[in-house]
């Protein structure tokens, strides 16, 4: 599973790493830009070592040629003596070189100062020439190096307290960032259906944030605007359609109990009540989901042992069952006390018995759980009908939707939808629990306490 980090966390995270990556990339371009600057410092001195030595030289009575017995270690500089060291005369023979050199010093015929690696060190070769006389200093670059390691190195020593600072700095600074997305988050969360005049808070500054709650907000008024619209409709539809579906099934049925009216008009006038039955029922429907969208779903409340409401019910489903060969079968204790409104719940079990008969196959069975978990009545209805179609189970809540796309079963996709709404209501739970090619498994979770 991904981890979610709070973004207070993740900005000082990110601050962290950037603060490394700039650590690391100071460190590299200290370390060039120092390691340069002491060379050409380093080969100052070594032009300046050399000069002593010429002006040395020049001091000898009768000059370096009748005095060549002098070239010996204690008339070197010290500051020369710690290199290697060559001094050659006009025809190029050795006068002097330094007791600590086995081999002479390559000779690249490069004049300007420069690297070689020799026997191992990296050597800085400088060749200097005066009055006939050649010096060649190879100088070991270990202290010039050592300077650039101690710089990397006090660099990365200065790694984890830079880290420290910036997580602990970055999270404070994200904080107080993140403080004004927080507050907009929660009152967010507590804007819903039942209260959608509600708005976010507009802080007084004029920045980002205060646009994007002002953006929110006018979002939220054309919500509301709209859900209030469509709430309307739907509970006027419905209210309007009671009265002429009544009047409609009443003559219906009159005409079903006249002893005069034909059979065949009795056939068709029967077909058109159980029409009329099933606008009935959607009407209903209809109006309970606009009074739950609009918060006006009264429930009365009373405790009742849910057994016998399942009794009853059990009983039709099996008068359902039975010309589908289709057998019930249920484990239920003998008291199941619960706190609801008997109406509703009733409506909810009766949906979903009515679901397990209609999409079951003839010879099926349907198994129905009920126990208490909790404090908390649980039921559960079974089937094993075809099993719903994976790509349309996250939708079988919404309104109109069918569970199957064919319309073999009648119906009009508002069964689910209600009964979640209803037990919703109750502050319980309606959720699908599986659907194979075994069961198809609803469960139904209502609380046990007013």
């Amino acid at each position: 599973m991904t981890r979610r980090w709070p973004l207070r966390w993740k900005v000082a995270l990110y601050a962290a790493t950037l603060a490394v990556v700039a650590t690391l990339a100071g460190a590299a371009t200290t370390w060039t830009v120092m390691h340069y600057k002491e060379l050409a410092a380093f080969d100052q001195r070594l032009a300046s070592d050399g000069q002593e030595l010429f002006r040395d030289v020049a001091n000898f009575e009768g000059g370096w040629e009748k005095n060549r017995s002098a070239f010996k270690e204690d008339f070197i500089p010290l500051a020369l003596r710690n290199h290697f060291i060559e001094i050659r005369g006009r025809n190029g023979e050795m006068l002097y070189h330094s007791p600590n050199l086995s081999d002479p010093l390559p000779d690249d015929g490069i004049e300007k100062i420069h690297t070689r690696k020799v026997a191992g060190r990296n050597l800085r070769i400088a060749t200097f020439h005066q009055g006939g006389l050649t010096l060649r200093v190879g100088a070991d670059l270990r202290a010039v190096n050592r300077m650039g390691w101690d710089i990397i190195y006090g660099m990365f020593a200065a790694i984890p307290t830079v880290l420290v600072v910036v997580v602990v700095g970055g999270r404070w600074v994200a904080s107080r960032a993140v403080a004004p997305v927080e507050d907009i988050r929660q009152a967010a969360s507590k804007i819903s259906a039942q209260n959608l005049d509600q708005r976010l808070p507009v802080p007084p500054t004029q920045d980002e944030i205060a646009g994007l709650i002002n953006v929110l907000n006018a979002t939220f008024e054309r919500l509301q605007r709209s859900f209030e619209q469509s709430v309307r409709f739907s509970a006027d539809a419905s209210h309007q359609l009671k009265t002429p579906v009544a009047v409609l099934r009443a003559g219906i049925e009159e005409i079903l109990t006249d002893p005069e009216t034909p059979a065949k008009q009795q056939e068709r006038a029967d077909a058109l009540l159980h029409q009329t039955h099933q606008l009935t029922s959607l009407t209903e429907n209809l109006l309970m989901l606009a009074r739950a969208d609009a918060g006006r779903l009264e429930l009365q409340r009373v405790k009742f042992d849910l057994r016998e409401l399942l009794d009853g019910m059990l009983d039709d489903a099996r008068a359902l069952a039975e010309p589908h060969e289709i057998t019930v079968e249920a484990e239920v204790p003998a008291s199941l006390p619960i706190a609801g409104d008997r109406t509703f719940i009733s409506i909810v079990l009766q949906n979903l018995l009515d679901n397990a008969v209609k999409y079951n196959v003839a010879g099926g069975s349907i198994c129905i759980r009920a126990k208490i978990m909790n404090g908390d009545a649980e039921v559960t209805i079974a089937n094993n009908g075809d099993p719903i179609p994976l790509e349309r189970v996250p939708h079988i809540f919404e309104r109109f939707y069918r569970a199957r796309g064919d319309q073999r079963t009648s119906g009009h996709g508002l069964g689910l939808s209600l009964s979640r709404e209803l037990a919703t209501a109750h502050g319980g739970t309606l959720s699908l629990l599986r659907s194979d090619s075994e069961w198809t498994e609803f469960r139904l979770r209502l609380p046990g306490n007013l």
